[in-house]
């Protein structure tokens, strides 16, 4: 058995959601959807720590998008080394793959020092909550110290979608 994602929330999202809601991703103005989901560690993280201070959120889909992602986060530190980062990671994997096994492999590529900053689940159960499809391409959203969206892009990192991103990130630091 999978223990991907156990939220007592997740089942009452997951139905109230209406059907045409696949592109509904989070939209600047709006708070960012609370959740609890296991870290690659395996420990149970809520959104809610995302609040606090300006925050970089990055959403993958697709297990092709850990580079664009990883380009986000140095493009990030560059721009706005003080940032927090916060990686969601949610993909499909075969029903015979374990999440032990898919964390595992997770920690190799991400660093130990940010494996408690990156969500992971891998039935695309965080992917769901936030109404975005299957990608190769990242989801960015920049949320200001109360939570809200303050911008958001389906660009890669240096994609001139990503600008109206970057912009937001300097100006919330």
């Amino acid at each position: 058995m999978h223990a991907a994602i156990r939220w007592v929330p997740l089942a009452a999202l997951l139905a109230a959601a209406p059907m045409g809601a696949a592109s509904a991703a989070p939209k600047p103005a709006e708070p960012f959807p609370l959740f609890i989901a296991r870290d690659v560690a395996g420990q149970k993280q809520s959104t809610a720590t995302f609040r606090g201070a300006p925050t970089l959120v990055l959403a993958i889909t697709d297990r092709g998008a850990g580079d664009a992602m990883r380009a986000w986060f140095e493009g990030a530190q560059k721009r706005a080394p003080t940032v927090r980062l916060k990686g969601l990671i949610s993909i499909d994997v075969p029903s015979f793959v374990s999440d032990d096994f898919v964390r595992a492999r997770a920690r190799e590529t991400i660093p130990k020092t940010r494996w408690h900053d990156n969500l992971l689940d891998t039935h695309l159960g965080i992917a769901q909550v936030l109404s975005l499809p299957e990608s190769d391409v990242p989801w960015a959203f920049v949320l200001d110290a109360q939570g809200r969206i303050v911008a958001a892009a389906h660009a890669k990192a240096d994609a001139q979608a990503a600008s109206a991103v970057w912009k937001s990130l300097e100006a919330v630091m």
